[in-house]
């Protein structure tokens, strides 16, 4: 993040706002760059009760009735200055069964089509693609048995201190209608929107923190419209080129129940680093 401080000519070293936010950047790995995310996260459906709902991350979909342990993987590389491609997927340690533990294979890539040096701030789009899981793995929320794929619009603005990312994303979402998702029947939509919004604060030189909200289309066509998700960050720079970052995030049927001690619907915690090489 002092990079960045030292001038608009960086943008193409940044991009660690994937994770541990939802939000993503207009950043992109330098031109033979490389990046590797590797994190863990924990869910809690709220023992799966009818006010869960399901934990919205582009590529990293959950909607099983029991609660997750995960371990989401990325891999990026710069092809140029303003265009990046990543592989990612996400191994599971729970829930287990008759199934892969590997799923969401998803393939991405960003370009950064406008910066603007003087006004400090830049736009990008991201074409997403992600395989098929397989029956059961739909069965048991671990992704959907189609082939998915969507395209999510990037908007940065930096300050001296302070950056903001706001996403607009749609994915296109079918699944195999003959297997239930997350052990429930109930049709799901298969057009889903999300709309983000992430401050992200530079507290000190290697400290960064941020807050993540947004509102997205509710899977379950039987449930309401829309859901929301509220999302606290902190990231750390052990060196140059290695971040430790940290989130806890609620999701919910209403922003209220987001924030404070109103019980959320479903949560999720995550830890792990970034390291650019």
């Amino acid at each position: 993040m002092k990079w960045l401080l030292m001038g608009f000519f960086l943008f193409p070293t940044l991009s660690n706002a994937f994770e541990p936010l939802n939000t993503d950047d207009a950043g992109t790995v330098a031109a033979g760059g490389n990046q590797i995310e590797q994190y863990f996260i924990f869910i809690n459906r709220n023992g799966g009760s009818s006010q869960a709902v399901d934990i919205i991350t582009p590529g990293e979909e959950y909607s099983g009735s029991a609660d997750a342990r995960a371990l989401p993987f990325t891999y990026t590389r710069g092809l140029s200055n303003a265009v990046e491609a990543s592989f990612s997927t996400t191994y599971y340690n729970q829930p287990s069964g008759n199934f892969s533990r590997l799923s969401n294979y998803v393939f991405a890539t960003k370009w950064r089509f406008h910066e603007d040096e003087q006004y400090r701030y830049a736009l990008a789009i991201k074409p997403i693609l992600v395989l098929p899981t397989s029956k059961q793995q739909q069965v048991n929320g671990l992704g959907l048995a189609s082939v998915n794929y969507g395209v999510n619009f990037i908007a940065s603005k930096y300050w001296e201190d302070i950056e903001l990312h706001v996403n607009a994303s749609y994915m296109r979402s079918p699944y195999n209608t003959n297997y239930s998702i997350g052990n429930s029947a109930d049709a799901n939509r298969t057009d889903i929107f999300l709309l983000s919004l992430a401050p992200v604060w530079t507290v000190t030189p290697g400290l960064r923190v941020a807050l993540d909200i947004g509102a997205t289309t509710n899977p379950v066509m039987t449930e309401q419209y829309l859901s929301y998700y509220s999302l606290i960050a902190a990231i750390y720079s052990i060196t140059n080129n290695l971040d430790l970052g940290l989130s806890y995030m609620r999701a919910a049927l209403t922003y209220g129940a987001t924030f404070g001690s109103q019980v959320a619907g479903s949560t999720r915690s995550e830890i792990g680093v970034t390291w650019r090489f």
